[in-house]
């Protein structure tokens, strides 16, 4: 007799594999230890998900999603440098708020993209190169905007990791919050200001 496949494990196979990683950090999940967690056995998940990468990957577009929601709700018709620092600032926050689900999202390979994942997971590169195209048509962006958005998300990826790491070593009594608040006048100025 032929199993029938539950219709809502997968959906319930990646909400504990989130809670997993939120809690655990993406690098400690074993399928075995989701498949605890579930109440399945670790071959039973292979029946809807391919490999634990598929999962980690299914999972990363989730959390591209989380972050992708705080982006959206930024209203697109303020100044560009305004947009800029507004997604500067939630990115800041989405890392700090939720560290793990940041290092999976970043800090992991991408890999290979399906049709439809490009979006899900560039989305705040495309908010970025958007505002500064539209910085350039005013003529107040000397370089390539999607070279700038690029040079942006390395700033923008060093200072947040920096700050969740607690690495960044404040020099001459510097304060944390000052230091941020100079770090997003300089992201939304492109690095001008």
């Amino acid at each position: 007799m032929t199993r029938l496949a539950n219709p809502e494990l997968p959906e319930r196979i990646l909400e504990e594999t989130e809670r997993f990683v939120i809690q655990e950090g993406h690098e400690a999940l074993t399928m075995r230890a989701l498949a605890r967690r579930v109440g399945v056995t670790a071959t039973s998940m292979y029946h809807y998900f391919d490999s634990k990468e598929d999962l980690l990957r299914r999972v990363k577009l989730r959390a591209a999603e989380r972050l992708n929601r705080r982006i959206r709700s930024i209203d697109p018709a303020l100044p560009p440098d305004q947009v800029l620092h507004r997604l500067g600032e939630e990115y800041l926050a989405f890392a700090e708020e939720q560290p793990n689900l940041y290092r999976l999202l970043f800090e992991s390979p991408v890999g290979e993209l399906a049709e439809g994942e490009r979006p899900v997971l560039y989305f705040t590169y495309d908010v970025a190169r958007a505002a500064l195209e539209r910085l350039a048509a005013a003529g107040k962006e000397p370089a390539e905007p999607r070279y700038m958005a690029m040079m942006g998300w390395i700033m923008l990826h060093g200072f947040a990791s920096l700050l969740m790491t607690g690495t960044l070593q404040l020099a001459e009594g510097m304060d944390r919050d000052t230091l941020r608040t100079v770090f997003l006048h300089f992201y939304e100025g492109g690095g001008e200001r």
